[in-house]
């Protein structure tokens, strides 16, 4: 689990009969939408204070890329995404994902992924910065940078 931290942060997301395609395999898009529920599970949970108060930042997804390793058929048990942060910058940060068959080291790997979300004022439409709290929340789960396929020059 090439680029994790040593304790990621693992989320257990419930595949849906409707993810699959005409090939009989989760559909490529149908990834964002795994990522996306792990994110937003793992963030309720990473900014969940003390006394059960959600303090959760506003955030917006300004980049996404996926690198798909291997065909994720439809099984009952959910699939495991797990999730950390690999930087944090001043209004942004970016998330780190595997998606996996298991949590054991024996894991298949489905796919790897990296979103970049940014601190955003929905009022004043604008970035807003990080502040040292939230930044302290991230920081609780920074690992290394996802370990994504490179790409030749000239090639999308």
């Amino acid at each position: 689990m090439a680029g994790m931290p040593v304790r990621p942060y693992y989320v257990d997301v419930s595949l849906r009969w409707s993810d699959m395609d005409a090939l009989l395999h989760v559909n490529n898009v149908q990834f964002f939408r795994l990522l996306e529920e792990a994110r937003v599970i793992a963030f309720r949970d990473w900014y969940h204070g003390p006394l059960g108060i959600e303090r959760r930042p506003q955030l917006l997804v300004a980049r996404a890329k996926i690198d798909y390793l291997r065909q994720l058929y439809y099984r009952d048990e959910p699939i495991v995404v797990a999730i950390w942060v690999t930087a944090i910058a001043g209004a942004s940060f970016d998330t780190g994902y595997e998606v996996l068959s298991s949590r054991g080291s024996d894991a298949e790997v489905y796919a790897r992924a990296e979103t970049t979300q940014v601190r955003f004022d929905m009022e004043a439409q604008r970035p807003q910065r990080i502040s040292f709290d939230d930044r302290k929340v991230l920081e609780a789960h920074v690992g290394s940078p996802v370990s994504m396929k490179r790409r030749l020059k000239g090639y999308a």
